[in-house]
């Protein structure tokens, strides 16, 4: 029990990680993102440009009110998230890059009924997401930091309205499940 919700954290986390990318993935030139080539398939594990990376879920310690917060930032606020992005670009894509792959071993390994290794490969994967989830969040404790006071509040006021939302659904769920 223990384990399986401390994955649930590392998966959730991890989902909600790519949130501080969603401005500046949306700021990014029409001609720069048509010059990227894209993947497709696979779990949605990517970087900027693919599938599940910037501009996915929202979620994590800045999710919430963090889309409106990215629509109304200052020029100055845009180009200092964009600096951090690039900043941690080189340490993030990798660890996106081992995701991936360690998803793709595991899947593997199911599909082909090698069960003899599924748990050594199943550690791998939450080995990597662990360490994409931390770098992730040291990315979102920077781009926290640009934030103005009045920002953060409304951060912090959407992130309170998503786990009300949060605790409605699980009484829904719960309420059907009897």
């Amino acid at each position: 029990m223990k384990n399986t919700f401390l994955g649930a954290i590392v998966v959730a986390l991890g989902l909600g990680a790519t949130v501080p990318f969603v401005g500046w993935a949306q700021d990014q030139p029409q001609a720069q993102a048509q010059a990227e080539p894209t993947r497709r398939g696979g779990r949605g594990i990517g970087g900027p440009g693919r599938p599940g990376g910037p501009g996915g879920r929202m979620g994590g310690p800045l999710g919430g009110g963090l889309r409106e917060v990215m629509r109304e930032l200052t020029d100055a606020q845009r180009q200092q998230i964009r600096a951090i992005h690039d900043k941690h670009a080189a340490q993030i894509e990798p660890l996106f890059e081992r995701v991936r792959t360690a998803r793709e071993a595991l899947d593997n390994a199911v599909t082909s009924g090698n069960a003899g290794n599924l748990q050594a490969l199943s550690i791998e994967v939450g080995n990597a997401e662990t360490e994409l989830t931390f770098a992730q969040a040291q990315v979102q404790s920077e781009v926290f930091n640009v934030l103005t006071a009045e920002q953060k509040q409304k951060v912090a006021e959407g992130r309170k309205q998503m786990e009300a939302r949060r605790g409605e659904m699980l009484k829904r769920r719960q309420e059907r499940a009897q």
